[in-house]
């Protein structure tokens, strides 16, 4: 048959373009699969390391109800507990081959949250805990523990990348093979298994920095609003400038409008947040390359506590101190008429090589601080109903924010347990009745409390 020259030409471009077309196909077949690939470890790295977070939940909420004594504690604990367990369970279910690679841990997680469940609603019947079931609870957090720990140990293998989602996919055929076959992830959720004890035979920065996320500060009310000079002064009266010499400015709205300002100081970057209502310092902080020092946490503390009162923030109380990387971060608290007062929390960082102060966090102050009328603990301090699981170290009156963004005047109760961890228990001025129970994680590195 004839062909004209343009017919062929025609033939060889409607070929060379379904070839062009089938090359981009198959090129956006394979950049969909990978980023479904790619979709698919981040799905799976987030379960993994929601399940370490609900587990550590877990293991706090089992610990906190050793440390309760009345029975609306034990209810509310236990419902907290139950509720770490069940997202767990959850966690797992997304994970692949989960149900066959932690089955151990899978029926732990499950026969915990119900014998929370059970417990926290006999508690909200009146019931307290009895003594076999505080030995249960014992055990149990210990076994809760040591998930808590191996979970650490592999979330922090697969996010640094030791360990990739290709292993967990091949974990099903992993299982069914030989010791020696079995690699990274397979091989630890396998010790960890083995590892896990015996169920027992059955019927979760300083304290309460998390109140400050809606509140509206109360430090600045009534005071007069200041422009971009204005916060440029009151930056340099801050780090004792004669000259405002700050070298870029932004305004940034939010919860608290602020100006940010920031300044080179030889090799190192100072940013400050000044408030646009009252011109007051509300974050200050220091980029430097941080390097490890001979300052003890003990002369940080003072170096804090004169940097506070220079400052003009009145009488503070140095709380809880961590120091890493260089730095050591100190929390303080206010005081008023003997009475510590959380929600007025400032937290103030000091260089572990200079001594010097490098930053300030008091959104917490500016936000929560006022004068107060406070009362009187009411109760007798001496013969209080704690758990008969706590020795009682100290005592002393403070005020809590609670979950409802209020205040509350209680006694602070410093216990220790049987294995020598102290616990923090508020009990209310009023009532009497447990408000709050905190665990102290104690280290070198100083205390932090869950």
């Amino acid at each position: 048959m004839y062909m004209t020259k343009k017919a062929g030409r025609l033939i060889i471009i409607y070929s060379l373009a379904a070839v062009l077309t089938m090359a981009v196909m198959l090129s956006r077949a394979n950049s969909d699969r990978d980023d479904l690939r790619r979709a698919v470890e981040v799905g799976y790295d987030n379960a993994f390391v929601e399940l370490g977070d609900c587990v550590e939940g877990l293991d706090a909420s089992l610990k906190k109800t050793l440390c309760a004594a009345t029975p609306s504690m034990v209810s509310d604990l236990c419902a907290q507990g139950y509720a770490h367990a069940s997202a767990a369970s959850q966690a797992i279910a997304s994970l692949p081959y989960g149900n066959i690679e932690l089955e151990h841990t899978a029926a732990f997680l499950a026969k915990t949250g119900d014998y929370m469940l059970s417990l926290s609603r006999s508690a909200a019947r009146g019931s307290e805990l009895s003594e076999e079931e505080r030995k249960n609870l014992l055990t149990l957090s210990e076994s809760a523990t040591q998930v808590s720990e191996a979970l650490g140990e592999l979330t922090a293998r697969m996010l640094t990348g030791e360990v990739s989602v290709e292993e967990l996919e091949r974990a099903e055929g992993q299982i069914a093979g030989a010791e020696e076959d079995l690699v990274g992830f397979s091989r630890s959720f396998r010790d960890m298994e083995e590892e896990l004890p015996e169920m027992p035979s059955l019927i979760y920065d300083g304290p309460f920095s998390g109140h400050i996320e809606s509140a509206s500060p109360r430090a600045l009310e009534g005071l007069s609003e200041v422009d971009e000079e204005g916060a440029r002064k009151a930056a340099a009266d801050f780090l004792g400038l004669k000259s405002p010499s700050f070298t870029t400015a932004t305004y940034r709205e939010g919860r608290i409008p602020v100006y940010v300002l920031t300044r080179q100081n030889g090799g190192e970057i100072e940013t400050l947040e000044v408030t646009k209502t009252g011109g007051k310092v509300i974050y200050f902080g220091t980029v430097r390359e941080p390097r490890e020092g001979t300052v003890t946490p003990e002369d940080a503390v003072k170096t804090a506590a004169r940097f506070l009162d220079r400052h003009g923030f009145g009488d503070m109380e140095p709380t809880y101190h961590t120091a890493e990387g260089g730095e050591i971060v100190i929390n303080f608290a206010g005081k008023q008429d003997g009475v510590i007062c959380y929600p007025d929390l400032v937290k103030v960082t000091v260089a572990s090589d200079t001594g010097a102060v490098v930053g300030m966090e008091a959104e917490g102050y500016l936000t929560c601080h006022t004068v107060r009328t406070l009362g009187n603990v009411a109760f007798d301090t001496e013969n209080v109903a704690l758990s008969p699981y706590l020795a009682v170290s100290s005592h002393r009156p403070a005020l809590i924010p609670t979950a409802g963004k209020n205040e509350v005047l209680c006694e602070e109760y410093l216990c220790k347990t049987p294995e020598g961890r102290h616990v923090l228990v508020y009990l209310n001025a009023e009532t009497g009745r447990e408000e709050q129970i905190l665990l102290l994680l104690e280290s070198d590195s100083g205390t932090l409390t869950i």
